[in-house]
């Protein structure tokens, strides 16, 4: 299928969990040329992660971002609580790499503007939430959503969390643009399609245990191959696409600023040639 918009159009991939399993995933893409980001807690007490070492092999070719020191779910913290578990898990990784981590992700899909203002404080540059079926820009770097999960869910389910969410934007691209597909591989094909021809951004993310458990590496294989087939679309990490949607919105709001300075300008110069026209003597 041939682009036919100007806009641009980008696919990213997000993996969650660090499990072990993760750099499966790796190699796959690795072996299609695709950038990802890894997002990785310091600890999760429902099951491993990688170790320190295996983190660092996996940055070398990937961006990892932050997903707090302990995998809890940040909404149900007092404000301390949270803002330790998302700064901590900044610093133990970013002591780790040696670098900033820019992009973080909420775990287990929580989270909410208490919760999104406390990951800005910490110094991300944007984060990534669990909402589907999305495939746009968005105004709040904070609250990016993603296309499709790499788990089948079913209509109900979808229709469920959308509403759960808020997300009516979501609901309404289910029914539309992905066309109701319960299948991840053919509701992300169809998140590709659009995006290719509209532009915007086809988001994957997955978890590398639920495609251990579902055997789903055949599937997950032919998804990259489609992907890395799709010449026209560009292949960023969820960290460069938050700093471009931060950019982007700056110079948006930074043009909007300069009309409405123009526009007041022009009004005060009319007001002042209006004053200066002398009234005619009766």
């Amino acid at each position: 299928m041939r682009a036919h918009s100007n806009k641009q159009a980008f696919v990213t991939i997000s993996v969650d969990d660090g499990y072990p399993s993760d750099l499966r995933a790796a190699e796959l893409l690795n072996k299609y040329g695709l950038a990802a980001t890894f997002y990785v807690p310091a600890h999760n007490p429902e099951q491993p992660v990688l170790t320190p070492e295996q983190v660092r092999q996996l940055s070398k070719r990937f961006e990892i971002g932050g997903h707090t020191m302990n995998h809890l779910p940040l909404n149900t913290l007092s404000d301390e609580q949270a803002s330790q578990e998302i700064v901590e898990g900044k610093q133990w990784m970013e002591d780790l790499l040696g670098e900033r981590v820019l992009a973080f992700c909420y775990p287990r899909g929580k989270f909410g503007q208490r919760v999104a203002g406390l990951v800005r404080k910490a110094g991300f540059v944007g984060a990534r939430t669990c909402c589907l079926n999305l495939h746009g820009y968005t105004d709040d770097p904070f609250m990016w959503g993603v296309s499709t999960q790499a788990h089948n869910h079913t209509k109900g389910i979808q229709l469920r969390h959308a509403l759960l969410e808020r997300n009516f934007q979501g609901m309404f691209n289910f029914l539309t643009t992905y066309k109701s597909a319960t299948d991840w591989a053919i509701h992300f094909e169809h998140a590709l399609d659009h995006v290719q021809i509209r532009g915007g951004v086809a988001h994957l993310y997955l978890h590398s245990w639920e495609i251990d458990e579902r055997n789903d590496w055949q599937k997950l294989d032919s998804v990259f191959r489609s992907i890395s087939e799709r010449k026209s679309l560009r292949r960023v990490t969820n960290g460069e696409l938050f700093a471009m949607c931060t950019a982007r919105n700056y110079s948006m709001d930074s043009e909007r600023d300069l009309a409405v300075n123009e526009t007041a300008a022009a009004q005060s110069h009319k007001v002042q040639s209006d004053s200066s026209i002398q009234s005619p003597s009766i």
